[in-house]
């Protein structure tokens, strides 16, 4: 049975990380064809929890309640969603649209050895929120890892000149004004710094060994002592520094601009269309509209006579950075090797208490019972750990459509 009452919870987190424990599988076991429309291929080895979800579940819904969650505007149209390579086997195309529907596993490319001289590590909890925005707002995980890539190479302690913070260098100016005016309940809680151009202290992080499992042949530094606060040793701490919230900002934020060059510049919708259908087309506008905004990036498809050719009216700096992204987003869908991490029940809580560190606290959500409605759907028939690869899905599901309040959020129309 699903819980829907509320009642208030409001739990300070005391963070205490435990070794990563990754097992890397050139190979995954054979699909077979599902009878659900939803779930097209249900395949690995789902817990029994997951394998009822991935029966009856779509994923692309998540929110069980259409009246509360449904958008107040026009959503986009298919020709602006283009999800033929969910699957993402074309190693030579980076679709920016991801469909969760297209398969019941959610595979995750880890490559041998280096990337432009990146071994970029990921634990576990990166992992569950790589999957959280990708699923949430139908985002190519290996787009996610590209944006990762260039802007900060995995590095969560990096501040630049220009008041970017963390793995996902948000900005502490126009980044935070932006999701503060597109999300206004969601990220009303979330911390900012006036800092800029200097790396955050070693020290305000994690043990990088214990978080990772091994230790990162390059600054890979992942969440501060204390992701609730806002200060730790006399340091302010943003809270887009820690992973999580980095990458749920950046989600976020990719989601408003498709909105915004949608419904603000409806007489580009044509041009959108067939930029979007392009081979990495998409993935180019939005890497470019993340660099160097998407009012710019909305302008140079306006001016181009070649949707092909937007970039070159924008800054230098934007046509070197948006086929960066692209360049590791193939790189990292071409990888050789597959993350496949385990997740006990205690830390399938840790995550849903990080999770929760996101969400504001007047919201009153009752995270406890979050995790009993989790639990119940996942460990009460003797299972001790969801894989990452099988079960990750379906976790995402349970907690998304929990209450209204757990489904992705619409930018505000405002905002657009």
């Amino acid at each position: 049975m699903r819980y829907i009452h509320l009642t208030l919870s409001c739990i300070l987190l005391t963070v205490v990380l435990s070794a990563c424990d990754f097992n890397l599988a050139g190979d995954l076991p054979d699909e077979s064809t599902s009878t659900n429309d939803s779930i097209k291929n249900i395949g690995g080895n789902p817990s029994a929890g997951a394998t009822e979800i991935y029966a009856s579940a779509n994923l692309n819904n998540l929110c069980v309640d259409s009246f509360v969650c449904d958008a107040p505007y026009e959503t986009l149209p298919d020709e602006l969603i283009n999800t033929g390579n969910s699957d993402l086997s074309d190693t030579g195309i980076c679709d920016f649209d991801y469909s969760p529907n297209e398969s019941s596993t959610f595979v995750l490319n880890k490559v041998e050895g280096t990337v432009n001289g990146l071994k970029l590590l990921l634990s576990k909890e990166d992992l569950f929120f790589m999957a959280w925005v990708s699923l949430r707002y139908k985002i190519n995980p290996y787009f996610l890892m590209g944006i990762l890539a260039a802007e900060s190479r995995g590095n969560c302690a990096a501040v630049s000149s220009s008041h970017g913070e963390g793995c996902f260098q948000i900005t502490n100016t126009f980044g935070q004004s932006q999701l503060d005016e597109s999300y206004p309940t969601r990220v009303q809680d979330w911390y900012w710094t006036n800092r800029s151009g200097s790396y955050y202290p070693d020290d305000v992080f994690v043990d990088g060994l214990s978080y990772f499992g091994e230790e990162p042949l390059s600054d890979q530094f992942r969440v501060t002592l204390d992701p609730s606060q806002n200060e730790i040793y006399d340091t302010e701490i943003s809270s887009i520094v820690n992973f999580h919230y980095g990458i749920i900002g950046s989600g976020l934020y990719f989601y408003w601009q498709e909105y915004l060059l949608y419904l603000h510049y409806d007489d580009l919708q044509d041009k959108a269309a067939e930029l979007f259908a392009l081979d990495d087309g998409k993935a180019l506008w939005q890497a470019a509209a993340y660099n160097g905004g998407a009012y710019g990036a909305s302008n140079a498809l306006d001016k181009s006579e070649d949707v092909a050719d937007f970039l070159i009216y924008r800054p230098l700096e934007t046509q070197n950075y948006a086929p960066l992204v692209v360049n590791y987003c193939h790189s990292f869908q071409g990888g050789s090797q597959t993350y496949n991490a385990s997740y006990s029940k205690s830390e399938v809580h840790f995550i849903i208490d990080l999770l929760r560190q996101t969400y504001p606290p007047n919201s009153e959500m009752n995270w406890s019972e979050v995790k009993e409605d989790v639990d119940q759907v996942f460990f009460e028939d003797s299972n001790t750990l969801l894989t990452f690869v099988d079960d990750i899905k379906a976790l995402i599901y349970v907690i998304s459509t929990f209450d209204p309040k757990l489904a992705p959020e619409w930018p505000d129309e405002s905002s657009l």
